[in-house]
């Protein structure tokens, strides 16, 4: 089974190492041992056995699987699944499977790489699959279904050059949303009514991040008030949501102008700032650097 996508142009001999399904079953090949898998299980439930541990994985719900990992599962109601089949050079040429396996992106390499391979790590920190499911509310199911067809979308339409490094970046943006809507995000402390509540608020920026949303858009959405806002993201995330925001959105720039060729101002429409000149101000301010300048570095 041909695990990535094919150019359909004439006289252009490339391939993307992304390939997209969608489902009632888990193929025959979801334990091929040469690519990642993102399973995102959107109908049904599953059971899942790895090593001594069994846990039950009801929909909505994601799995992420390195290459090494073998699901063992089966399945106690009718499933949909959509699934994600890549290899992480796709992110970074850098990520090879022998670099990941010896260590070597997370002590010697710079804070880029490093950020960019955090996509990818929370599929490799433990060999138990049942550490690999992430517990997903309706309306992130809902993102990560639109950043999944985005991707399929240009792969299978090939509508233009930008084909191959677009459907990168829909992939990026889908680890990125899975990171740091639902794994660097989760609170440290014990739950309380503010932890879920700063979950909900990162969560809804995370989703929206390509739209214009602001510190009051929050305040109004959460019935909640400015000073008790930053608060929360004080306590939770030492910085105020504002910042907080910002740093969601420069991050995936980085990502997307570092690991791909979209045009700039698709990038910066991508991150939630229609004006790319405004857009450069702000990065450059962050970063202290310009787009054109911080991808050509």
């Amino acid at each position: 089974m041909k695990l990535y996508t094919e150019c359909h142009w004439d006289g252009w001999d490339r391939i993307v190492d992304i390939y997209p399904e969608r489902s009632d079953k888990l193929p025959e090949y979801i334990n091929n041992p040469e690519n990642y898998k993102i399973i995102i299980l959107e109908k049904g439930a599953l059971e899942i056995t790895s090593g001594s541990r069994k846990r039950v994985v009801k929909a909505p719900a994601l799995i992420g699987l390195s290459q090494h990992d073998v699901l063992s599962y089966k399945i106690l109601q009718s499933i949909k699944v959509c699934i994600l089949f890549f290899k992480p050079t796709v992110i970074r040429e850098e990520f090879t499977y022998d670099r990941i396996d010896s260590g070597e992106l997370a002590e010697t390499w710079g804070t880029s790489i490093y950020q960019d391979y955090l996509l990818i790590k929370y599929a490799t920190v433990s060999s138990n699959v049942c550490d690999h499911i992430i517990e997903l509310p309706l309306n992130g199911l809902k993102r990560l279904k639109e950043l999944f067809t985005a991707a399929e979308k240009e792969l299978h339409g090939q509508k233009d050059g930008f084909w191959p490094c677009r459907s990168r970046s829909y992939l990026i943006e889908l680890l990125y949303c899975i990171v740091y809507s639902y794994i660097e995000a989760a609170p440290d402390s014990a739950e309380s009514p503010e932890t879920d509540e700063f979950s909900a608020i990162t969560e809804y920026l995370n989703e929206h991040i390509d739209e214009q949303v602001t510190v009051e858009t929050i305040t109004k959405k959460f019935a909640i008030n400015r000073n008790k806002l930053n608060e929360i993201f004080m306590k939770q995330a030492s910085m105020t949501c504002h910042d907080y925001l910002l740093n969601l959105r420069i991050d995936l720039a980085k990502a997307m102008l570092s690991n791909t060729e979209l045009p700039i101002n698709e990038v910066s429409s991508r991150v939630g700032y229609p004006d790319p000149g405004y857009f450069a101000k702000i990065f450059k301010h962050v970063t202290g650097k310009t787009p054109t300048q911080y991808r050509g570095k």
